[in-house]
């Protein structure tokens, strides 16, 4: 039995590498959900690498590309689609804030069994922002397989995150501070009354 779920990672991960396959008919979209978003720096952002539209998907592999002076990658979870479909064997990619990439993420169901149809997450990843700008989130190397081992056709969509910020705030006096300095002023106005000299 072990054997065999080996013998289905190493195809699995072969086809992989070699997208040289025929295409299976199919119009699935891979997209970066939410296409747009904004947060703080110092902030979290979480992004979903979504499917829809797609049949029979037995294993899919992708590589998510960013500004690393915008935004820094700091994990990225397994999306519940695939599982639907059985038993699965995910793997997560490597992360690269220096370059700006998650690479290689992959998963596959194990066993001789049909792929999932329709729509949902494959991945979840988090994002913290470093500093203000706009970055373009991009699906690169993406691959789709069915059960047996075809490629299947997709198109994809990317995104763009917004990081605001920079300015350091000016902190604000406290109340007993701005009361205290009303005080001696309005002490300062009564002496000034009184006395010619003033």
């Amino acid at each position: 039995m072990k054997r065999s779920i080996y013998k289905t990672i190493l195809a699995a991960a072969a086809l992989f590498v070699f997208s040289g396959c025929a295409y299976a008919d199919g119009s699935a979209v891979v997209s970066i959900e939410p296409t747009s978003s904004t947060i703080s720096v110092g902030g979290t952002a979480t992004v979903d690498v979504d499917i829809s539209g797609v049949t029979d998907l037995y294993g899919y592999q992708f590589d998510v590309l960013f500004g690393a002076s915008t935004l820094s990658a700091t994990s990225e979870t397994e999306g519940g689609f695939l599982a639907t479909g059985g038993t699965t064997f995910f793997i997560p990619g490597t992360i690269d804030n220096v370059g700006g990439s998650v690479t290689a993420t992959a998963d596959t169901l194990i066993g001789a069994i049909s792929g999932v149809d329709g729509s949902g997450t494959l991945a979840v990843l988090t994002f913290t922002g470093l500093a203000p700008g706009t970055t373009s989130i991009d699906l690169e190397n993406v691959f789709l397989l069915d059960s047996n081992f075809n490629s299947i056709d997709f198109t994809t969509q990317d995104a763009s995150l917004t990081v605001q910020g920079g300015g350091v705030p000016t902190p604000e006096p406290s109340g007993l501070l701005l009361l205290g300095v009303g005080l001696i002023s309005l002490v300062g106005f009564g002496v000034r009354k009184e006395d010619p000299k003033f």
